[in-house]
């Protein structure tokens, strides 16, 4: 599938039964819940994990509260990993299906909280802040 940009910059993002191919690397896929395959936005958080702390941040990945599973136009979630690099990408139907779920409560619950308490505290796990990236899906 191709992944779009607002800037025009595009990846493609080919799901194999075991592996991703995600900006032009292959990725071990951790997690896969629901299908991505059939989203009309993905998005991504990027992230380094420092070598020590990679298996648990996996299990709290596979813990984690599922509220974005439940939220309308949801329709899959990944984990990948290459190395000490992670992604999280979530499929969502459409890229407004996408923008409720940011505007919930939820999501500021979940992320952005949290993402605030790193940015002023740093992160025991992450090497740098996490990069957040949004794509429209072209079939």
């Amino acid at each position: 599938m191709k992944l779009v940009k607002k800037d025009g910059q595009n990846f493609e993002l080919n799901i194999h039964a075991e592996t991703v191919d995600f900006k032009g690397e292959t990725y071990d896929i951790i997690i896969h819940d629901g299908d991505v395959g059939r989203a009309g936005h993905i998005a991504s958080n990027n992230f380094l994990v420092k070598y020590d702390h990679i298996d648990l941040l996996i299990e709290q990945f596979k813990g984690r509260k599922g509220n974005v599973d439940k939220y309308q136009g949801f329709e899959g979630f990944m984990l990948i990993r290459n190395g000490k690099k992670m992604t999280v990408l979530t499929g969502w139907s459409s890229t407004e299906a996408f923008q409720a779920w940011v505007d919930s409560e939820a999501f500021q619950n979940s992320h952005v909280k949290k993402e605030a308490r790193v940015k002023a505290e740093g992160s025991e796990h992450l090497e740098e802040m996490p990069v957040r990236e949004n794509y429209t899906v072209e079939v």
